[in-house]
């Protein structure tokens, strides 16, 4: 009985192909003229996502430059794949603390968005993640979290994580509590599944197979595997149509040996019938798996046949059986045993270039004195040495990290010190232009009255203190200082795309980004509100932005 569904199904298929990769050369030399916009970060996304299967480490490079660009452009949606993209690299990395990062990054963008879709996606991904760590509350309650939002947001197809949520009961031995959920995948499959996703249905009947043999409903059992097998077969499945034939003689000799909880009709009482029934499909199964090179099919077939056989009184044949189960079992223990060797050669290579080639020799050395060594020693040594490695590189990792969060709250520091002074500057400006405006209004009152000595000097004295508050030169300059710590690069990036651009019109772009309105841009530059408006009219024709784009929206795309 085995169960086909994966945890990370979250991550790694119900993710949305954010784009279709095309050729990597292609994009590359894209990338290289690609100007600092949204396309740049579509290119960057394409790259990631090709790279994804074959290079982890440069897939997050180019996902994490993505979110870089995608941050700089306020782009709320590449904000989203961008982080989406990194996590996903680190996840098959084992790095969860830094997958469930920027997974939730991605789950903020996605709210932002308002996209119950996305949202939906970035919550199971992060259920995997817990999952993943065997943390199974955490992750169910982030799946029940997404299937909740799924269904306010009208998404009705949702089977993969309707079996998140099923097999992460099963691994918590919590079967009773799975089963609802492997059938309400069922009925979506059914009732909105298509032709392309009827690989997924079968999929779905083996996996409901798994969970009626483990609650003893052979006769459930046997109807789902059955389905599976005719699916599997008439898609050309090989793979999953040996799995379900073997789940079948499986059943029926668990039939035989009376562990059904359920009542069996006529047909399954006869136990000679069940195990000539149970002898046929793990015969095929053999066959099968010997034809696709499958040893674990061909391990657990031989397994139950032996069990068949002793069923039978045929001693001689269990044993040979027998046989073959353990020594495929041990061959497959020392497969995985090379996985993980090969696994952390790569780690370690990765983090270590200058000495990865003294240091793969040495693993290779010790892997054929550990099988020359009793199995039970070397497999001691290999699990030492897999601990020390990993000790190492986490203590390198932590290091890293440290190191990086330092820098990123110096930065930050940085950025809000710079952000209040600006702050600041602007609100000075602002209140001497408050009191300039107070003044002129007095002057006003007394142009009402007999002319008199006192208001031909308060005259003078208003031009006077109008030269002294406008945003002057010497101002301007220490504006732009200010401006450009708050938001580096904006103002060059300004001159770059308008290049004719006056002094003035850029203080008024520069205003704008601020959030002035335009009553205190007419105070902080001493003119009148009509002027400004005036001013933004001659600017927008200057600058030709189409009609259905305000000033406002275009300065935050610069």
């Amino acid at each position: 009985m085995r169960y086909l569904t994966l945890l990370f199904v979250a991550i790694f298929f119900t993710v949305p192909a954010f784009a279709q990769p095309g050729n990597a050369d292609s994009l590359l030399a894209a990338l290289n003229t690609a100007a600092e916009d949204t396309n740049k970060a579509n290119i960057l996304n394409e790259l990631s996502s090709i790279y994804f299967q074959q290079d982890a480490e440069k897939s997050k490079e180019y996902g994490r430059q993505m979110l870089e660009l995608s941050t700089k452009l306020h782009w709320d949606r590449g904000i989203m794949r961008g982080n989406n993209l990194v996590a996903r690299c680190y996840a098959v990395q084992n790095n969860q603390p830094m997958a469930l990062k920027h997974f939730q990054a991605a789950l903020v963008a996605a709210r932002k968005l308002k996209s119950a879709r996305y949202e939906g996606i970035m919550l199971s991904s992060i259920s995997a993640v817990y999952a993943s760590n065997n943390d199974y509350d955490k992750a169910l309650r982030y799946a029940f979290e997404a299937r909740k939002v799924n269904e306010a947001g009208g998404i009705k197809y949702m089977p993969n994580l309707m079996i998140n949520i099923g097999y992460l009961y099963i691994r918590q031995e919590k079967t009773k509590e799975a089963l609802p959920y492997y059938q309400e995948a069922l009925k979506m499959e059914l009732a909105y599944g298509t032709p392309q996703t009827r690989g997924e249905l079968a999929n779905i009947y083996l996996n409901l197979g798994g969970v009626y043999i483990r609650t003893g409903d052979f006769v459930a059992a046997l109807e789902n595997y059955f389905k599976a097998a005719a699916m599997t077969r008439e898609l050309g499945n090989t793979n999953h149509h040996a799995i379900a034939i073997a789940d079948i003689g499986e059943t029926y000799l668990r039939i035989a040996q009376g562990k059904s909880t359920k009542p069996l009709p006529d047909s399954l009482r006869n136990n000679t019938a069940n195990l000539a029934m149970a002898d046929k499909y793990l015969h095929e199964a053999i066959a099968l798996g010997e034809q696709l090179q499958l040893i674990d099919i061909i391990s657990e077939a031989s397994g139950s046949l032996s069990n068949v056989y002793a069923l039978r009184g045929q001693y001689k044949e269990a044993y040979n059986y027998y046989k073959i189960n353990i020594t495929l079992r041990d061959s497959l223990r020392d497969i995985e045993k090379e996985k993980q060797l090969a696994r952390v050669e790569a780690e370690f290579a990765v983090r270590q270039h200058t000495d990865s080639l003294h240091y793969q020799n040495a693993l290779k050395d010790k892997e054929i004195t550990r099988r020359k060594l009793e199995r039970n020693g070397g497999i001691l040594l290999i699990s030492l040495a897999g601990v020390i490695g990993l000790l190492l590189i986490n203590r390198q990792k932590l290091k890293h990290i440290q190191k990086r969060k330092i820098a990123e709250t110096e930065k930050l520091q940085a950025e809000e010190m710079a952000r209040l002074q600006l702050a600041d500057f602007t609100k000075s400006i602002q209140e001497k232009n408050e009191l300039l405006e107070t003044f002129h209004n007095e002057i006003e009152k007394y142009q009402a009255q007999p002319n008199s000595q006192e208001q031909a000097e308060k005259e003078k004295s208003l031009q006077l203190l109008q030269s002294a508050v406008i945003l002057n030169d010497e101002q301007w300059v220490s504006f732009q200082a200010l401006f450009n710590k708050v938001h580096t690069g904006y103002i060059n990036r300004v001159k770059e795309k308008f290049p004719d651009l006056t002094t003035a019109e850029l203080r008024f772009i520069l205003l704008t980004k601020l959030g002035l309105n335009n009553k205190e841009m007419a105070a902080m530059l001493g003119v009148s509100t009509e002027a400004v408006r005036v001013s933004k009219h001659r600017l927008l024709k200057k600058i030709q932005l189409p009609e259905d784009v305000s000033l406002e929206e275009a300065v935050h795309t610069i």
